[in-house]
């Protein structure tokens, strides 16, 4: 082989790594920007979210108050129904829209038990209060506050835990244990 093709070969083959190395540091150059933008955009959507839920959860909780064994007016049918009327425009409103699955759920059933109540007419009924402190626990899970109920609320993982395994494994599913 003369000097000239061999040159020619050992040029073409030094292009060839450099352009495959140059590759693969663009291509994990690539990966690991898209990988800062998604954590960027999770902890804004996040933030946002949080905001969200701090400007429409009070009316959740002034709804409920209505129920409250501390209220100045005692919870009767007629309040019961008013309350899920309100419940209801409220899962509707943007308070609906940012809360958790758990905590529209647990609101559900209770606008369910308030309406239960208010049709009968009758006495209340025994799953109203546990709907109640049901619901509360999961509107301040949602901003992470914790309040004075103890409603096992342990096994409950916080909006932070939660984000923080999104962030670890993205396709993850959402199940989430809380570890002590």
């Amino acid at each position: 082989m003369n000097d000239q093709v061999a040159t020619a070969l050992v040029s073409g083959l030094v292009a060839l790594l450099v352009a495959g190395g140059s590759g693969l540091l663009t291509l994990v150059q690539i990966r690991r920007e898209y990988r800062k933008w998604r954590t960027d955009l999770k902890a804004a959507w996040a933030l946002e979210n949080h905001k969200t839920r701090l400007a429409s959860y009070p009316d959740a909780f002034a709804v409920i108050r209505r129920l409250s064994h501390g209220s100045s007016d005692a919870a009767t049918p007629q309040v019961a129904a008013k309350v899920a009327d309100d419940l209801n425009d409220w899962l509707y409103s943007t308070g609906g829209m940012c809360a958790d699955a758990d905590t529209r759920g647990a609101l559900l059933g209770l606008r369910h038990s308030c309406r239960r109540w208010a049709e009968s007419g009758g006495q209340r009924p025994d799953d109203l209060y546990t709907w109640r402190n049901l619901t509360l626990e999961f509107l301040r899970r949602d901003l992470d506050i914790m309040g004075l109920e103890t409603y096992g609320s342990e096994l409950d993982a916080t909006m932070l835990e939660k984000l923080q395994q999104e962030l670890e494994n993205p396709r993850a599913r959402k199940v989430i244990k809380k570890t002590p």
